[in-house]
């Protein structure tokens, strides 16, 4: 199972608009994929799953599908040079070390400015690794991402295209 998770709970994120595209690019070469967003964690996440040994029954069926996938694609904006807290509260809110000990994580990066998440994919890919996460190398920069939307339509070519061999890579993982 491949999961593609939007890294940020931000309403109306291009994070999202860019993880539904993926799912479409994964479709369209035979394979389904399953996308959750941070957005839909608990209401109140913060307080009652994070560092909680018992779990509320909120938070059971996203700790199941993160047991179940064994490859995951995150769709991380930049905040502020890095990625969202929210992401790494989510991590941390996870069993450890099983949640992605031994599984496949991929990333791409998406930026209003020039750097395409570049630094957040690398301190992303620095928790990943510890947790026991193989990281494909391939981390598609997509820059200045708002300028390349006509409604929910990718119009760069070249961002298309590149998250088409993205795709495949993660298929080939």
């Amino acid at each position: 199972m491949i999961t593609i998770i939007i890294a940020t709970n931000r309403k109306n994120a291009l994070s999202a608009k860019i993880a539904n595209i993926y799912k479409a690019i994964l479709a369209q070469k035979g394979t389904d994929a399953h996308i959750f967003s941070l957005e839909n964690l608990p209401a109140d996440f913060l307080n009652t799953v994070l560092y909680q040994k018992e779990k509320p029954e909120a938070f059971l069926p996203i700790q199941k599908m993160v047991n179940e996938t064994q490859k995951f694609v995150f769709v991380i904006p930049e905040y502020n040079g890095s990625y969202p807290g929210v992401l790494k509260t989510f991590v941390d809110a996870l069993s450890f070390p099983g949640s992605f000990k031994g599984k496949k994580g991929a990333m791409v990066g998406i930026s209003s400015g020039t750097q395409g998440a570049a630094t957040a994919m690398s301190h992303f890919a620095d928790v990943l690794n510890y947790l026991g996460m193989h990281t494909l190398a391939l981390r598609p920069r997509l820059i200045q991402i708002n300028k390349f939307f006509e409604g929910d339509a990718l119009t760069n070519a070249e961002y298309q295209q590149f998250l088409e061999i993205h795709a495949q890579d993660v298929l080939d993982f």
